[in-house]
């Protein structure tokens, strides 16, 4: 990946990177894509392409309907869009050993990207298989792209490959528009354009291709690492204590213990997350297998005089539409007993702006140690289509967690009834009660 500052000759160097192997003896074996997320995005890529490659190549050819170019000696390079995993059965069963991916940071997550690596391939002997993008530190995928590339203060440095355990292997080179002579020569004022930016975190990533931002995300105005991630402490056992989680089989399952302290200031101390290899995957625990975890883990707590008298969870897991036992009854029978969070009309705006409250009044602070919260939640965007909500299709699983945690006090009067002070042969299951048998 070719990151760093606006200006840097981000997609010139993509484009050549594929057309170095043309003429070479690969012929129509040698096929190209290259992707942006929209397909008006497209016409900019592909009129950089039209400045250089009439220039090189005698005798190219460009369709314009199919929008591809091909080479006198056969290779070509398409042009194409995607934008999630649904979009990767276009292209399923195709051979493309070389692949490009303009502005990585316009894809919300990396699903499209993993899934089009399947077609990096060739039956040719010696082929070469390429896989390129280019970025800036900007948009709704920078926390994605920042997590793959350890990015960032502290992180991979430029030029030195990323090796995981079976995953292939991976580097980031840094471009930076003052290594572009040729534009600051042609263009003066493009520089200054950059400087002029009034938005601190657009400025900072466009002209320094700094990292260390939260561009676009629902909460960039009120989140500050410095003054909300904490190092973990004992919590004293005469808190207010208590748990929220939003639940999840196919999709990742949060839960998220809380305290209050005599001063009002909220610690979230513990995090327990279920997730797939995959983004948005989750990791297909049945309901009964986490209660024993959040059991065995409260197991502890009781000796040292924790009480958990509210424990909030999506009411999803009340529901008994289509099955014989909820999720909240199977909870309950492991020991585990879980109420009601407000999640009626509103409840995403309202919460949302209760964390930005807590967090504007320095009244929440998160443990170090809550790895997926402190990933996701500066990490999450505005609602496409309602700016008072943050992207419920984005990974939402812990800030859901940390709403329904936050909110426990906007609960309607009938269900303020706690949990616990249920009859032992009595359980509640959304709206019922049932005697057990």
């Amino acid at each position: 990946m070719l990151e760093g500052t606006r200006g840097g000759g981000k997609t010139d160097t993509l484009v050549m990177d594929f057309a170095q192997f043309c003429g070479r003896g690969f012929g129509q074996h040698w096929r190209g894509v290259l992707f942006r997320l929209t397909y008006p995005q497209l016409a900019d890529v592909v009129a950089k392409t039209k400045r250089w490659y009439y220039q090189i190549f005698p005798g190219i050819k460009f369709n314009e309907s199919n929008y591809c170019w091909t080479w006198p000696t056969g290779e070509q390079l398409f042009f194409r869009y995607g934008e999630s995993e649904d979009d990767y059965w276009n292209y399923h069963g195709h051979e493309y050993p070389w692949q490009g991916y303009e502005e990585l940071t316009n894809w919300r997550d990396p699903t499209f990207f993993e899934a089009m690596a399947s077609t990096c391939r060739s039956s040719f002997p010696g082929m070469p298989r390429r896989r390129r993008a280019t970025c800036n530190p900007f948009g709704r995928g920078h926390g994605w792209v920042k997590e793959r590339y350890d990015l960032g203060t502290g992180g991979t440095p430029s030029g030195q490959v990323i090796r995981l355990e079976g995953e292939q292997p991976r580097v980031r080179i840094r471009s930076s528009i003052h290594e572009n002579t040729h534009l600051l020569e042609s263009d003066p004022d493009y520089l200054k354009t950059l400087e002029a930016l009034k938005d601190p975190n657009r400025r900072r990533a466009w002209l320094e291709g700094d990292w260390d931002i939260h561009v676009g995300s629902f909460f960039e105005g009120v989140w500050d690492a410095k003054r909300h991630i904490v190092d973990p402490f004992p919590i004293p056992a005469s808190w207010q204590v208590w748990k929220a989680m939003d639940w999840g089989f196919a999709a990742p399952y949060c839960v998220l213990w809380l305290a209050m302290d005599p001063d009002g200031c909220i610690y979230v101390w513990r995090e327990l997350y279920g997730a797939g290899e995959k983004v948005g995957e989750g990791s297909r625990e049945h309901a009964d297998v986490v209660a024993k975890k959040v059991r065995t883990i409260e197991e502890r707590d009781e000796r040292l005089g924790y009480e958990y008298r509210m424990n909030l969870a999506d009411p999803s897991i009340f529901s008994n539409t289509g099955v014989n036992t909820t999720i909240g009854a199977i909870f309950r029978k492991a020991g585990v007993k879980w109420q009601e969070a407000w999640n009626a009309k509103g409840s995403i705006a309202n919460g949302a702006q209760e964390i930005m409250r807590l967090m504007g009044d320095d009244k929440l602070k998160i443990f170090s140690t809550c790895k997926h919260l402190l990933r996701t939640l500066p990490a999450i965007g505005p609602d496409d289509n309602d700016p008072e909500k943050y992207d419920t299709k984005a990974e939402d699983h812990a800030v859901d967690t940390l709403r329904y945690g936050v909110m426990r006090r906007r609960r309607a009067p009938d269900e303020e009834q706690k949990s616990e002070d249920y009859p032992d042969d009595v359980y509640k299951d959304g709206n019922q009660h049932f005697l057990k048998t």
